[in-house]
Protein backbone atom coordinates (compact mmCIF):
# COMPACT_ATOMS: atom_id res chain seq x y z
CA UNK A 1 0.00 0.00 0.00
CA UNK A 2 1.05 3.48 -0.55
CA UNK A 3 -0.03 4.62 2.56
CA UNK A 4 -0.53 3.09 6.31
CA UNK A 5 -3.46 1.17 6.45
CA UNK A 6 -3.88 2.02 10.35
CA UNK A 7 -2.39 5.23 12.28
CA UNK A 8 -2.14 5.32 16.03
CA UNK A 9 -4.26 2.69 16.66
CA UNK A 10 -4.61 1.38 20.09
CA UNK A 11 -6.92 -0.38 22.20
CA UNK A 12 -7.21 -3.58 24.72
CA UNK A 13 -9.38 -6.01 25.19
CA UNK A 14 -9.82 -8.13 28.11
CA UNK A 15 -10.75 -12.10 28.88
CA UNK A 16 -14.96 -12.55 28.44
CA UNK A 17 -15.03 -8.78 26.51
CA UNK A 18 -17.26 -7.86 23.60
CA UNK A 19 -15.56 -5.11 21.40
CA UNK A 20 -17.31 -3.31 18.15
CA UNK A 21 -15.15 -2.38 14.95
CA UNK A 22 -17.02 -0.31 13.19
CA UNK A 23 -17.30 1.99 10.53
CA UNK A 24 -17.46 2.26 6.72
CA UNK A 25 -15.75 0.78 4.14
CA UNK A 26 -12.23 0.81 3.61
CA UNK A 27 -11.62 1.92 7.94
CA UNK A 28 -9.03 -0.49 8.63
CA UNK A 29 -11.73 -2.67 10.36
CA UNK A 30 -10.51 -5.82 8.35
CA UNK A 31 -6.71 -5.34 8.78
CA UNK A 32 -6.99 -5.30 12.15
CA UNK A 33 -8.64 -8.50 12.40
CA UNK A 34 -5.93 -10.31 10.16
CA UNK A 35 -2.98 -8.47 13.09
CA UNK A 36 -5.13 -10.20 15.93
CA UNK A 37 -5.34 -13.44 14.55
CA UNK A 38 -1.95 -13.52 13.22
CA UNK A 39 -2.69 -13.99 9.67
CA UNK A 40 -0.88 -10.20 9.32
CA UNK A 41 2.42 -8.89 11.15
CA UNK A 42 2.33 -5.35 11.69
CA UNK A 43 5.50 -3.52 9.74
CA UNK A 44 5.29 -0.89 12.28
CA UNK A 45 3.95 -1.05 16.10
CA UNK A 46 2.96 -4.27 17.50
CA UNK A 47 -0.02 -6.63 18.53
CA UNK A 48 0.55 -8.18 22.22
CA UNK A 49 -1.24 -11.74 23.58
CA UNK A 50 -1.35 -11.35 27.59
CA UNK A 51 1.84 -9.19 26.95
CA UNK A 52 4.00 -11.11 24.25
CA UNK A 53 4.52 -9.64 20.76
CA UNK A 54 2.94 -12.32 17.72
CA UNK A 55 6.21 -11.99 16.12
CA UNK A 56 7.82 -13.67 19.07
CA UNK A 57 4.60 -16.29 19.65
CA UNK A 58 3.79 -19.85 18.19
CA UNK A 59 1.43 -18.30 15.85
CA UNK A 60 0.05 -22.20 14.92
CA UNK A 61 -0.55 -23.10 18.70
CA UNK A 62 -2.01 -19.17 18.75
CA UNK A 63 -4.73 -19.74 16.10
CA UNK A 64 -5.74 -23.32 17.99
CA UNK A 65 -7.23 -20.90 20.83
CA UNK A 66 -9.02 -17.91 17.73
CA UNK A 67 -12.03 -18.21 15.86
CA UNK A 68 -13.29 -16.14 13.19
CA UNK A 69 -16.69 -16.05 11.19
CA UNK A 70 -15.96 -14.04 8.03
CA UNK A 71 -18.91 -12.66 5.34
CA UNK A 72 -18.18 -15.31 3.13
CA UNK A 73 -19.58 -18.86 4.57
CA UNK A 74 -16.63 -21.54 4.03
CA UNK A 75 -19.03 -24.39 3.63
CA UNK A 76 -17.62 -27.79 1.83
CA UNK A 77 -19.64 -30.33 0.33
CA UNK A 78 -18.66 -32.54 3.22
CA UNK A 79 -21.41 -33.35 5.80
CA UNK A 80 -23.09 -31.17 8.39
CA UNK A 81 -20.75 -33.01 11.26
CA UNK A 82 -17.86 -32.41 8.75
CA UNK A 83 -18.31 -28.99 8.08
CA UNK A 84 -18.54 -28.31 11.56
CA UNK A 85 -16.14 -30.16 13.64
CA UNK A 86 -13.59 -30.30 10.72
CA UNK A 87 -13.02 -33.52 11.04
CA UNK A 88 -14.25 -37.42 9.81
CA UNK A 89 -14.93 -37.95 13.81
CA UNK A 90 -16.22 -35.73 16.88
CA UNK A 91 -18.07 -36.18 20.04
CA UNK A 92 -21.68 -36.15 19.28
CA UNK A 93 -23.04 -35.27 22.08
CA UNK A 94 -20.86 -32.41 22.37
CA UNK A 95 -21.81 -31.52 18.61
CA UNK A 96 -25.30 -31.01 19.21
CA UNK A 97 -24.64 -29.00 22.26
CA UNK A 98 -23.17 -26.42 20.23
CA UNK A 99 -25.82 -26.85 16.97
CA UNK A 100 -28.64 -25.95 20.24
CA UNK A 101 -26.59 -23.09 21.62
CA UNK A 102 -26.61 -22.45 18.09
CA UNK A 103 -30.04 -22.23 17.31
CA UNK A 104 -29.50 -24.33 14.49
CA UNK A 105 -30.26 -28.09 16.32
CA UNK A 106 -33.58 -28.09 15.37
CA UNK A 107 -33.03 -27.76 11.83
CA UNK A 108 -30.18 -30.49 11.54
CA UNK A 109 -32.41 -33.24 13.21
CA UNK A 110 -34.93 -32.62 11.09
CA UNK A 111 -33.22 -33.80 8.02
CA UNK A 112 -33.27 -37.23 7.12
CA UNK A 113 -29.53 -38.07 7.69
CA UNK A 114 -29.22 -35.54 10.62
CA UNK A 115 -25.08 -34.75 11.14
CA UNK A 116 -24.37 -37.23 8.25
CA UNK A 117 -26.47 -34.57 5.76
CA UNK A 118 -24.29 -33.55 3.13
CA UNK A 119 -24.20 -29.46 1.45
CA UNK A 120 -24.99 -29.55 -1.93
CA UNK A 121 -25.06 -32.25 -4.62
CA UNK A 122 -21.67 -32.44 -5.81
CA UNK A 123 -21.05 -35.92 -3.26
CA UNK A 124 -24.49 -36.84 -2.94
CA UNK A 125 -28.11 -35.96 -4.99
CA UNK A 126 -29.70 -35.69 -1.42
CA UNK A 127 -27.17 -33.10 -0.75
CA UNK A 128 -29.03 -29.75 1.31
CA UNK A 129 -28.71 -26.15 0.92
CA UNK A 130 -29.04 -23.71 4.01
CA UNK A 131 -30.19 -20.35 4.26
CA UNK A 132 -28.17 -17.90 4.53
CA UNK A 133 -28.92 -17.23 8.51
CA UNK A 134 -28.79 -21.17 8.99
CA UNK A 135 -25.83 -21.18 7.56
CA UNK A 136 -24.20 -18.38 9.62
CA UNK A 137 -25.27 -20.23 12.98
CA UNK A 138 -23.64 -23.52 11.50
CA UNK A 139 -20.66 -21.38 11.41
CA UNK A 140 -21.19 -20.07 14.71
CA UNK A 141 -21.74 -24.05 16.05
CA UNK A 142 -18.19 -24.13 14.22
CA UNK A 143 -16.37 -21.45 16.18
CA UNK A 144 -18.33 -22.97 19.69
CA UNK A 145 -17.27 -26.41 19.05
CA UNK A 146 -13.17 -25.95 19.26
CA UNK A 147 -13.69 -23.52 22.35
CA UNK A 148 -11.91 -20.50 21.18
CA UNK A 149 -10.87 -17.83 23.89
CA UNK A 150 -10.89 -15.34 20.94
CA UNK A 151 -13.62 -14.96 18.46
CA UNK A 152 -13.53 -12.54 15.65
CA UNK A 153 -17.13 -11.87 13.72
CA UNK A 154 -15.96 -10.07 10.58
CA UNK A 155 -18.81 -8.85 8.86
CA UNK A 156 -20.66 -12.08 8.99
CA UNK A 157 -24.10 -10.63 8.51
CA UNK A 158 -23.22 -8.43 5.77
CA UNK A 159 -25.06 -10.36 3.52
CA UNK A 160 -28.45 -10.64 5.68
CA UNK A 161 -31.90 -8.80 5.96
CA UNK A 162 -32.22 -6.75 8.86
CA UNK A 163 -34.01 -9.25 10.95
CA UNK A 164 -31.77 -11.94 10.09
CA UNK A 165 -29.49 -10.05 11.19
CA UNK A 166 -30.96 -9.04 14.31
CA UNK A 167 -31.99 -13.11 15.23
CA UNK A 168 -28.43 -14.00 14.70
CA UNK A 169 -26.74 -11.26 16.95
CA UNK A 170 -29.35 -11.86 19.18
CA UNK A 171 -27.90 -15.77 19.05
CA UNK A 172 -24.26 -14.21 19.29
CA UNK A 173 -25.46 -12.55 22.94
CA UNK A 174 -27.00 -15.58 24.29
CA UNK A 175 -24.27 -17.99 23.42
CA UNK A 176 -20.67 -15.89 23.31
CA UNK A 177 -20.94 -15.34 27.12
CA UNK A 178 -17.44 -15.34 28.55
CA UNK A 179 -15.56 -15.21 25.74
CA UNK A 180 -13.49 -12.96 24.57
CA UNK A 181 -15.40 -11.49 20.99
CA UNK A 182 -14.25 -8.59 18.58
CA UNK A 183 -18.14 -7.67 16.10
CA UNK A 184 -16.63 -6.42 12.93
CA UNK A 185 -19.17 -3.88 11.11
CA UNK A 186 -19.82 -1.18 9.37
CA UNK A 187 -23.81 -1.52 10.43
CA UNK A 188 -24.62 -0.96 14.08
CA UNK A 189 -26.75 -3.78 14.88
CA UNK A 190 -23.81 -5.45 16.56
CA UNK A 191 -23.13 -2.58 18.99
CA UNK A 192 -25.77 -2.25 21.74
CA UNK A 193 -24.28 -4.92 23.57
CA UNK A 194 -20.80 -4.75 23.52
CA UNK A 195 -18.67 -3.36 26.54
CA UNK A 196 -16.77 -0.75 23.98
CA UNK A 197 -17.29 0.68 20.50
CA UNK A 198 -14.17 1.74 18.23
CA UNK A 199 -15.74 4.30 15.84
CA UNK A 200 -12.18 3.70 12.95
CA UNK A 201 -12.25 6.27 9.78
CA UNK A 202 -9.49 5.96 7.44
CA UNK A 203 -7.59 3.70 9.66
CA UNK A 204 -8.29 6.14 12.94
CA UNK A 205 -9.88 5.82 15.87
CA UNK A 206 -12.07 8.72 15.50
CA UNK A 207 -14.79 8.24 18.65
CA UNK A 208 -14.52 4.83 21.53
CA UNK A 209 -17.00 4.28 24.61
CA UNK A 210 -20.32 2.71 25.26
CA UNK A 211 -23.11 2.78 22.91
CA UNK A 212 -24.99 4.93 25.44
CA UNK A 213 -22.02 7.94 25.88
CA UNK A 214 -21.20 7.66 21.86
CA UNK A 215 -24.80 8.58 21.66
CA UNK A 216 -24.95 11.15 24.28
CA UNK A 217 -21.86 12.58 22.38
CA UNK A 218 -24.00 13.44 19.40
CA UNK A 219 -21.23 12.60 16.83
CA UNK A 220 -20.48 10.53 13.76
CA UNK A 221 -20.76 7.67 15.91
CA UNK A 222 -24.82 8.68 16.41
CA UNK A 223 -25.52 10.44 13.64
CA UNK A 224 -24.54 7.04 12.03
CA UNK A 225 -26.37 4.92 14.16
CA UNK A 226 -29.94 6.81 13.55
CA UNK A 227 -29.27 7.26 10.05
CA UNK A 228 -29.23 3.14 9.56
CA UNK A 229 -32.18 2.93 12.54
CA UNK A 230 -34.21 4.92 9.67
CA UNK A 231 -33.16 1.98 7.01
CA UNK A 232 -34.07 -0.63 8.82
CA UNK A 233 -37.70 1.02 10.06
CA UNK A 234 -38.07 1.20 6.04
CA UNK A 235 -36.57 -2.67 5.40
CA UNK A 236 -38.86 -4.24 7.81
CA UNK A 237 -42.29 -1.91 6.27
CA UNK A 238 -41.36 -3.33 3.02
CA UNK A 239 -41.43 -6.73 4.68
Amino acid sequence: AEEEVLKDVSFTIHQGERLALVGLNGAGKSTIVKLISGLYLPTNGAVYVNGIDTRELDRKAYMHHVAAIFQNPFIMSYTVGENVTLSGEWDEERLWNVLEKAGVAEKISSLPDGLHTYFGKDVSEDGIMLSGGQIQKLLLARALYHSPKLLLLDEPTAALDALAEKNIYDTYQKTLEGTSTIFISHRLASTRFCDEILLLDKGEIIERGTHETLMKMGGTYASLFELQGKYYQEEEAHE
